[in-house]
């Protein structure tokens, strides 16, 4: 008996103390800014853990628990970042709107036992009969499963649902983002670029050169590339710069038009919008170029999901009217009037 517990002393100190010294290949203190903002990326984009992605699970889910699964000595995630972690996947699940989330703290905890002169390291939920009683006893519908890693810059999250009344698998998704050392001192950005199409409202004017009719086009029919930016500073706001091509494809007989964009936009975040759906207002000032002539291009409006990579962009355009030169058509003037407000419709696929 004293042998036993001598040796339980022996391991049971270096474990007390693997919190505070780093184990062979564990970042040091000064690397695990790096893990916090590594994961903090992760777990605040856009792609990770939406809406969408949950709406196929069975509406009788609606008590999760969360279960940490993994070892996070072992894969090198200091405490703080574990929590942090643990944090965002509640708040993401609470914001889904469809969840009541419980605070398992038996889920937290882990047991250390002697059995024949070994030391066994286990979570309260050895087997799946253990866990149904688990699920019994904190009232759970589910069992959120989660273990965090990262590897060469590669930051990795896990994901399984399972029912806590069978044990069955009802959801599981992998999340993963690699990053580099220099985009973390830049502030740890995230880009992404968007192909879009859309059509703007504005009209094009020219006159008869016998009479005082004139010629109209409304609307031209918009293509374009865009770069889109979050930074670290504020998660709430996003940065855009596009280059846009935009041409006419009606009334081609009387009208040429044609000319490139080039826009800078802000777009933000509206929280008091969430629960009806994630809807964001943009701000947007551009350079166009069209014709023998320029003008700058103001744009205001909204965002909203179209699917997981998908958004529709409605708002206003402003175009300054603007002298703008045409080919040579028998009968009418070779300059005419293009500009004015009008409707901004777009639809964007990111990738």
């Amino acid at each position: 008996m004293f042998r036993r517990l001598l040796l339980l002393s022996v391991i049971l100190l270096p474990l007390s103390s693997l919190a505070e010294t780093p184990l062979p290949g564990l970042e040091p203190p000064e690397m695990r800014s790096s893990l916090y903002t590594g994961f903090t990326q992760l777990l605040d984009d856009d792609k990770t853990l939406v809406k969408e992605e949950l709406i196929d699970l069975p509406e009788s889910v609606k008590r999760v628990a969360l279960y940490h699964n993994g070892d996070r000595m072992h894969r090198k995630i200091p405490k703080q970042v574990h929590l942090m972690i643990e944090n965002k996947l509640m708040k993401r699940m609470l914001d889904s709107g469809r969840f009541e989330i419980i605070q398992c703290l038996e889920c937290r905890t882990t047991q250390v036992a002697m059995r024949e002169d070994r030391l066994e390291v286990s979570h309260v939920a050895v087997d799946n009969q253990a866990l149904r009683k688990l699920g019994q006893h904190v009232r759970a519908d589910a069992f959120l499963f989660w273990n965090a890693s990262v590897e060469q810059n590669k930051f990795t999250i896990n994901l399984r649902m399972v029912d806590a009344r069978d044990n069955k698998l009802l959801w599981l998704k992998e999340y993963s983002k690699k990053t580099t050392l220099e985009q973390e001192v830049e502030g740890f950005d995230s880009v992404n670029y968007e192909f879009l199409i859309g059509a703007w409202g504005i009209s094009a004017e020219r006159d008869h050169l016998s009479s005082t009719d004139s010629e109209e086009v409304k609307g031209v029919t918009v293509f374009g590339i865009r770069r889109r930016e979050t930074t670290s500073l504020d998660d709430q706001l996003q940065y855009t710069l596009a280059f846009e091509y935009f041409r006419n494809f009606s009334n081609r007989e009387n009208f040429d038009i044609s000319g490139i964009n080039l826009e800078g936009r802000i777009i933000a975040d509206i929280p008091s919008m969430d629960d009806l759906i994630d809807t964001k207002v943009y701000l947007g000032m551009g350079q166009a170029f069209f014709n023998d002539t320029n003008a700058l291009v103001f744009r205001f409006g909204f965002e909203f999901p179209f699917f997981k990579d998908g958004f529709i962009d409605y708002g206003v355009t402003y175009l300054p009217e603007s002298t703008a030169k045409w080919t040579s058509v028998s009968g009418l003037e070779d300059t005419g009037k293009l500009g004015g407000a009008s409707y901004d419709l777009s639809l964007g696929l990111r990738f």
